[in-house]
């Protein structure tokens, strides 16, 4: 308890925040340039809207003095010069200053910027220390322990704010109430990862079915190792094989022998692996994990055998319940899913059943095997990387311990141990021992501590003379890139010295963005900078849109969403963190970003956007064309739907999106005084086309058409692409309702679309006047302005988004003028993305930041 409640104390103090005394060293900045130019200037085109009286954008100018050197107002300063370089202010509709006068200000203001930044001592910066986001954690437990543990559901969820990142210090504190959840995490994966000596004993489970019919279920004539498209019937593989009994911790392996059936001319079926609760309930609150996919290219004829693995730890276990009297065993089932999607499924009310199924690829599944846990190496590789071979361990056995602390906390530390805090961790072992059986009990507990204290939880940095420089380069180089503590090349790198050379850190950056772990940067990068999760929480209006999603068509259940497959939402996800990790293996230019001529596309998301010649779920590189009014990031589904209200586009959304997330403006919420323009428009199909109606209205008030005449413009071009992603010139009348597929009336696809041709008749209106810019009619004329006009307010949003992401803080006025070189650098590198993440990493803000 004595050892805890220390650990609680030292951390309460390390995660409080540290403060660097602001000087105030004069510099040579002069008064006289701003009583002679720079205050008639802000008189003259500034003052009437953030002086005294009126503060638009919570911006006042009257109190600045003009004394840079002092330190004061800088943030405000910095505002202006944003706002006087971009042309943003004064607004279009009052006097301009000549190209000669504002550039004397801007001169002013940025020689100012430079002297306090260049003499001035460092200011009260806000504390870089934080500790791991729970994405950090987990990565960092996987690479350091071994083994891939699911812990981040046992974690206080990290929070989120729109397109900002969470890893900042002022996100990332540790406090002692969250101590004990992480001592029961690392005492959970300890047991996982240290084992006892003896060999466990293994359970097996095996079940076959035949090619005979069926004679349950809607599609009676299908053999019984078949699996129509996500279907269950009793008696099949696609009812899942149940498991009584299991360990509660180890590798487990799924074995079983599949092909396919192809009928409708396809090559090619998903076949994928969940395993948890017993989905064959009518229920939507079953609990299961995906396994693994594979994906069906052979034949029955030829049989295939497939392996998938993981950790039984990782799956929900469905709890036994009473029957007759007596406790039932608690069960695991694995289900197989046949989730094969050419995007027609809708097509038919019943498609999940009889007469589609033999039409449609179905997969054959022969025998199932689970086998747990894996003892063909016992110990396993994770429990002797800590409890390593060696002869101290029976002859010098607490020497040995020494050395097992010394390595394992060296890498949990990412730097080098001091003999001290070895010492005390020995201590905590030899305290542990008496009241714990075995070694292997006693040095789970002593790691377990290990992986609460500070060292661990927080971000490696150089202070104190305790860590070198270069150790703190690596973790900020891995924690970027990876989102995980450093691989033994980086850690091998940082002890010999010269990590910080702009070559060594362009070789590892080179290596490190090629490795798959990439991919977790990419994922969690792309999700936080976009906002995207919240297009899963937009709802879908099924009236207007009854082919985007499916839904459980019969019983008690009928009209909600089908659970546990994946959605096309799901691929849109994949879609957007997909290409940008495009770009970035490509060394693509940032223009890709606002227009592309490929998208990133599987069979489901190509039949949504309608470009055709696309088969399988798994995404890849497709060649647009104009006609699919595709490429780049703002015609995509994720971003359209996620700044769409379900039923109609939503302008404002969309405009704020453009602006913050591509352009990297600050759009401010509305003032609570301001009425809000109705998130509800569009609720049923009567109202899904009056939000444009609802903006018009809003303009004619005052205290809205100030914010609103700079912001509508940007959201206007997006009208043609509906709620839930497609390109849609014409919309039907108000208060239409759209049916779905009925094969009775439009006997095919054709059909179909020939009923919605007839229906949408009114014109999209999507033409309008940017602020400081041309007249744009559609999308494809605000692309081309974006890339004309914007195209270095885009670089430099992107490279600021990768540098906040890569530090772990705001960036302030200090960073102006290394950000500033960056773009310098990176401009005579064609802005090719690649090459910008390495400037990054090679700049001083981001080597001590």
């Amino acid at each position: 308890m004595r050892i805890r409640n220390h650990f609680v104390i030292f951390i309460q103090l390390l995660s409080h925040t540290l403060l660097v005394s602001l000087g105030t060293a004069q510099v040579g900045q002069q008064g006289d340039g701003y009583i002679v130019q720079v205050k008639p200037f802000f008189q003259t085109h500034c003052i009437r809207c953030h002086g005294p009286e009126k503060s638009k954008s919570e911006l006042t100018l009257h109190t600045l003095d003009g004394d840079l050197a002092l330190g004061r107002g800088l943030e405000r300063w910095e505002n202006v010069l944003d706002a006087l370089e971009s042309g943003s202010m004064p607004p279009e509709d009052q006097p301009q200053p000549s190209e000669a006068e504002r550039k004397i200000v801007t001169e002013w203001i940025n020689q100012g910027l430079r002297e306090f930044i260049d003499h001035a001592s460092q200011e009260a910066a806000k504390s870089t220390v934080r500790r791991l986001t729970n994405f950090e954690y987990e990565n960092t437990m996987r690479d350091l322990l071994g083994i891939e543990l699911d812990l981040i559901e046992d974690l206080p969820q990290d929070p989120l704010k729109p397109y900002h990142f969470n890893n900042s210090a002022e996100l990332m504190l540790l406090g002692p109430e969250q101590i004990n959840r992480y001592l029961e995490v690392a005492r959970r994966a300890m047991a996982s990862v240290i084992v006892d000596p003896a060999k466990p004993e293994t359970y097996k489970t095996r079940q076959e079915w035949g090619a005979e019919e069926s004679n349950k279920g809607f599609a009676k004539s299908l053999p019984r190792n078949e699996i129509a498209i996500q279907n269950s019937r009793r008696g099949t593989p696609g009812q899942g094989m149940g498991i009584k009994d299991f360990p509660k911790t180890g590798e487990f392996r799924i074995r079983f022998q599949a092909s396919a059936v192809f009928p409708n001319g396809a090559t090619e079926l998903p076949l994928r692996f969940v395993m948890g609760y017993n989905l064959n309930v009518n229920s939507s609150t079953q609990e299961v994990v995906p396994v693994g996919v594979v994906h069906l290219r052979n034949s029955p004829r030829e049989p295939q055998v497939y392996e998938l693995r993981g950790r039984i730890e990782n799956y929900p276990v469905q709890m036994g319940r009473m029957h007759r009297g007596k406790l039932r065993p608690d069960t695991l089932t694995i289900t197989p899913q046949n989730i094969y999607d050419d995007g027609s499924l809708n097509d038919d009310n019943r498609f999940l059943y009889w007469p589609r199924q033999p039409d449609m690829p179905r997969a054959v599944v022969d025998w199932i095997e689970f086998e747990a846990p894996l003892t063909e190496v016992w110990p396993p590789t994770h429990h002797n990387r800590i409890l390593f071979d060696s002869p101290l361990r029976e002859s010098e056995p607490r020497k040995y311990i020494h050395e097992v602390l010394t390595r394992f906390m060296s890498r949990a530390y990412r730097r080098p141990v001091t003999v001290g805090e070895v010492d005390r961790f020995l201590e905590v072992y030899d305290l542990l021992k008496p009241e714990l059986a075995t070694l292997e009990a006693t040095i789970r507990e002593t790691l377990a501590m290990v992986l609460v204290t500070p060292q661990f939880l927080l971000h490696t940095k150089a202070e104190g003379g305790v860590v070198e420089q270069d150790y703190e380069l690596a973790s900020s180089l891995s924690y970027f890139l990876w989102g995980s503590m450093p691989d033994a090349e980086l850690f091998g790198v940082a002890a010999k010295g010269g990590l910080d050379e702009p070559e060594e850190i362009e070789k590892q950056v080179l290596r490190m963005l090629a490795d798959p772990r990439a991919n977790d940067f990419v994922s969690n990068f792309t999700n936080q900078w976009l906002s995207l999760p919240k297009m899963k929480t937009v709802p879908i209006n099924r009236d207007l849109f009854p082919r985007f999603l499916y839904y459980v068509e019969a019983g008690e259940r009928a009209g909600t969403e089908r659970p546990y497959i994946p959605t096309i939402r799901d691929h849109m996800i994949d879609e957007t963190v997909g290409f940008v990790a495009e770009l970035i293996r490509r060394n693509a230019s940032v223009t890709n970003l606002v227009d592309s001529d490929f998208a990133m596309l599987n069979q489901p998301l190509a039949a949504h956007y309608g470009v055709k010649g696309v088969e399988g779920q798994r995404l890849r590189r497709v060649a647009v064309k104009p006609e699919h009014h595709l490429g780049g990031l703002l015609t995509q589904g994720s971003i359209l739907i996620g700044n769409g209200t379900g039923s109609a586009p939503h302008p404002i959304y969309r405009a704020v999106w453009l602006r913050e997330a591509i352009l990297g403006d600050k759009v401010k919420p509305p003032p609570a005084e301001v009425p809000a323009l109705t998130d509800s428009a569009g609720d049923s199909a009567e109202q899904a086309l009056t939000i444009k109606d609802l903006l018009a209205k809003h303009r004619t008030q005052e205290s809205c058409n100030d914010c609103h005449v700079r912001l509508d413009p940007w959201g206007i071009p997006f009208e043609r692409y509906n709620a839930i992603g497609k390109y849609q010139p014409r919309v039907p009348k108000e208060g239409t309702r759209v049916r779905g597929f009925d094969l009775k009336r439009d006997e095919d696809l054709a059909g179909y679309a020939r009923y919605l041709e007839s229906i949408n008749t009114q014109e999209v209106q999507s033409e309008a006047r940017v602020p400081h810019g041309p007249q744009v009619d559609d999308m494809a004329q605000l692309k081309t302005h974006l890339l004309t006009a914007r195209k270095q307010d885009i670089a430099e949003n992107v490279i600021r988004r990768l540098l906040t992401y890569g530090i772990g803080r705001e960036l302030t006025y200090r960073d102006r003028y290394e950000i500033e070189n960056i773009f310098t650098d990176w401009a005579e590198n064609d802005f090719l993305i690649r090459d910008m993440i390495v400037l990054i990493c090679q700049s001083q803000i981001f080597r001590t930041p």
